[in-house]
């Protein structure tokens, strides 16, 4: 009897230990997802103000992202624009976007660096 209690005891504490790794995951997932559309917000805004004439490549490199609060994220993009001429890095910005809880911009700023063409 003492078996079955056990067996019974250790069944339910695998069954709650997957329930917990699962929901865990989906935590993840959905959380992965609601940031990619604050960074999404945020390269979209970036397009409306980088100069990409003449662009053959545009690399935008997530350097910071950080949760400022329940309801703003800041995130810090590097963003490099090549021309078609064999790869030449022309214009390169620094970018600081403050998303609201549903990837609105609350805050833009970018920053030309001095290497620009």
């Amino acid at each position: 009897m003492s078996n079955i209690k056990s067996i019974s005891s250790l069944t339910i504490l695998v069954l709650l230990g997957l329930s917990v790794v699962s929901d865990a995951n989906a935590d993840s997932a959905r959380s992965m997802r609601i940031t990619n559309e604050h960074i999404q917000a945020c390269v979209a805004e970036i397009g409306r103000h980088a100069d990409y004439d003449n662009a053959a490549r545009v690399v935008h490199q997530v350097v910071g992202l950080d949760q400022k609060n329940l309801e703003e994220m800041e995130i810090k993009v590097e963003t490099l624009v090549f021309l078609k001429s064999e790869g030449e890095l022309a214009r390169e910005y620094r970018v600081s976007c403050i998303t609201g809880a549903t990837h609105d911009l609350v805050r833009f700023r970018i920053a030309p660096l001095a290497n620009n063409k």
